[in-house]
């Protein structure tokens, strides 16, 4: 009693079926009547909704035969000729069962659906076996089935047609000995247990009916793949463009069946589970090796009707590399003590934020750093740059070699001027200063000391920037026309570096 596909449902059915009448042979109780009765309610019930499930499934076949004739007509046509072959042996043992109840006695008063004589054997057996009806019922089968399976495209579904409307003769009894199939399932049977054994057939043809139709509706594309959801695809030739490039990406909307997910083969082997996610796989290993490498492989999905079903994936290309370190000064090509050293380090092809560097006190990051050499003692420092990887390990792509200098040569001034004509008085005012004229890094200097000589004097070392008051007294005494010299100049920088070399200020008085 089952068919090709069957659900948990009719498979209690068909067992309640063989249960009840086994039990047939004990006793015809009441009780099992009644059972039998509810059966028969239960296996329509089951094919009202198959029923709803291939009428769903032809008007596809007409919405498609709408959009694309063509294509569908072949398929339309072949579905429509199972349609009519299941729907007249439907009928026919419709017809059948309503002319067993009738010659047993007809409906309950006041009922269009309970037999007066449940129990009735010699009536319907007559009928049946007698009058040659099962023998009919049987040539109306074979002739199904052999429709049928012509119109199956898969051998599964044609095996299953096969077995469920098999009419061969069949072992009875302990001794096994084979009886026909009309004998086999309507000889000392009662009206009850007949009727649910008829409209189990009808269910068998809807369910067949079922499996051959929706085999037929892949087709017509209607069920090739299944999608349940969509997501929006951005694919990006590269996520690093330099400036003044373009940018360039392509969207589109991407399908897919959230409740399976595909199996992705990458050069012959398929990819872990966990790199699978939402109907799209990640592609990911060792790049080894310098040139142009090559992979593909194949997507295998399961369809309705064909099972599983592999698509080629494009082969790819791209180059490997060897790795490669861009450092580069944005202010000078040695690095200065005392000052903030600017440089910019990045790895072409990876991710600023991925980048390493060692070798020197750095401040910053992605790319962007100052170092800061004043505390380094040697005159060469290596700077060493490293990716870190996807696992959390540090793989090195380049060291460069810099030169540590301290700071260059500043030029001394007072009131602007390194030497000229000035006034007494302008002079014991003075502040001596000392700044850079040309050097990369705009650094406020300060005086700490320096040296002066006026004419008639010996040489005076002064702490500070400013005239003492004993060098103010003796510019006083000073005739026009006479020198100062300020020399030995010694100056700091922001960070305390001294700038040892400040040149000379030479100023005539008038």
């Amino acid at each position: 009693m089952a068919s090709g596909k069957q659900t948990p449902r009719q498979k209690m059915i068909n067992m309640m079926y063989l249960v009840l009448t086994a039990l047939l042979a004990l006793n015809i109780s009441k009780d099992i009547l009644e059972a039998l009765t509810k059966l028969n309610a239960s296996l329509d019930q089951t094919v009202q909704t198959v029923d709803k499930k291939n009428a769903s499934i032809y008007t596809k076949f007409e919405s498609a035969y709408a959009q694309d004739p063509q294509k569908t007509k072949k398929w339309r046509d072949m579905a429509l000729t199972v349609q009519k072959e299941s729907n007249d042996l439907y009928a026919y043992i419709a017809q059948l069962k309503e002319d067993l109840v009738q010659v047993s006695g007809g409906y309950e008063e006041g009922s269009t659906t309970v037999p007066k004589s449940l129990d009735a054997r010699e009536k319907p057996a007559n009928y049946l076996l007698n009058e040659k009806h099962a023998t009919e019922l049987k040539n109306q089968i074979d002739e199904y089935r052999n429709t049928l399976k012509q119109y199956a495209l898969s051998p599964q579904t044609q095996n299953n047609i096969e077995t469920t409307f098999s009419t061969a003769d069949q072992p009875i009894g302990e001794d096994n000995v084979m009886t026909s199939w009309e004998k086999a399932n309507f000889e000392h049977f009662p009206l009850a247990a007949i009727l649910p054994f008829l409209t189990d057939y009808q269910a068998k043809v809807r369910n067949s009916e079922s499996d051959v139709i929706s085999e037929l509706q892949t087709k017509i594309g209607e069920s090739d793949l299944k999608f349940t959801d969509v997501r929006v695809i951005v694919d990006s030739k590269s996520n690093y463009v330099t400036q003044g490039d373009e940018y360039k990406a392509e969207v589109f909307l991407a399908a897919y069946d959230a409740t399976q997910e595909p199996v992705i083969l990458v050069n012959g082997q398929a990819l872990p589970s966990e790199q699978i996610s939402e109907g799209k796989g990640l592609v990911k290993f060792k790049a080894d090796g310098v040139g142009e490498k090559k992979w593909g492989g194949k997507i295998k999905i399961t369809q309705i009707g064909k099972g599983e079903v592999e698509y080629d994936i494009p082969e790819q290309t791209y180059t490997v590399a060897p790795p490669t370190a861009v450092i580069s000064p944005t202010a000078m090509n040695v690095l200065y003590k005392g000052v903030d050293n600017p440089l910019e380090i990045g790895v072409p092809g990876v991710d600023p934020s991925k980048v390493r560097v060692s070798g020197v006190p750095l401040s910053g990051s992605n790319g962007n750093y100052i170092a800061d050499v004043s505390s380094v003692s040697s005159r060469e420092i290596n700077i060493q740059v490293s990716v870190q990887e996807e696992d959390g390990s540090v793989r090195s792509v380049g060291t460069k070699k810099f030169r540590v200098k301290g700071l260059p040569p500043a030029t001394g001034s007072i009131f602007g001027k390194t030497e000229g004509i000035m006034s007494k008085s302008l002079l014991q005012r003075a502040t001596v200063e000392a700044k850079y004229e040309d050097f990369p890094f705009d650094l406020n200097l300060t005086v700490t000391s320096f040296e002066i000589a006026v004419p008639g004097f010996p040489p005076e070392q002064v702490r500070g920037n400013s005239m003492s008051s004993d060098v103010k007294t003796r510019i006083e005494k000073l005739r026009p026309g006479q020198t100062v010299s300020i020399r030995n100049i010694k100056a700091v920088g922001p960070k305390g570096v001294r700038v040892n070399q400040v040149g000379n200020i030479s100023i005539d008085v008038n």
